[in-house]
């Protein structure tokens, strides 16, 4: 696992942040960090990213399951990545599909009495307001490739990460 303190779910970059993450490690199933460290070079069982965020600041972190013998070649993978994310950002394209990703999930995740549930629990316990869901679209519309980049620079630092490793 390799992280840094991502931001507050409350922090204006959060919306731009949490749409990075999903082209580096969550779109698709894998995003970028699945691509090149698990699907081009066979190193990992498993790689993703996750935001975590909350009242306090929260945690940006890649996780992978690899081979004991393949964990430094994974780490640097995974380092050389995070490092073009900050430099480079997203393309327009991988901004646009996750987007719609987020945009075309939303109806999805309202279709239970639990999603409903859960969604007023997030309008009240993240204090976002009552229209957020209405406005929810343009919101996610309103991030461009730029609000991603100053996110991921903000809060990921290639050379200040904690790496832990667990395994034989």
């Amino acid at each position: 696992m390799i992280g840094t303190i991502g931001p507050r779910r409350s922090d204006p970059e959060y919306m731009a942040a949490s749409l990075g993450n999903s082209v580096l490690g969550q779109f698709g199933m894998m995003g970028r960090i699945g691509d090149v460290v698990r699907e081009k070079s066979g190193l990992a069982y498993y790689a993703s990213s996750s935001l975590s965020a909350g009242f306090g600041p929260g945690s940006w972190e890649v996780s992978a399951g690899v081979n004991p013998q393949n964990v430094d070649k994974a780490i640097d993978l995974i380092i050389k990545e995070l490092k073009r994310f900050v430099k480079d950002g997203v393309t327009v394209q991988e901004l646009a599909d996750s987007q719609a990703n987020y945009i075309g999930r939303l109806p999805l995740s309202l279709e239970s009495n639990g999603g409903v549930a859960g969604a007023l629990l997030n309008i009240e316990r993240q204090q976002l307001g009552l229209d957020y869901y209405r406005s929810y679209a343009d919101l996610v519309r309103a991030v461009k490739r730029e609000h991603v980049l100053e996110a991921a620079r903000k809060y990921i630092d290639p050379d200040r990460l904690a790496i832990v490793t667990a395994g034989p």
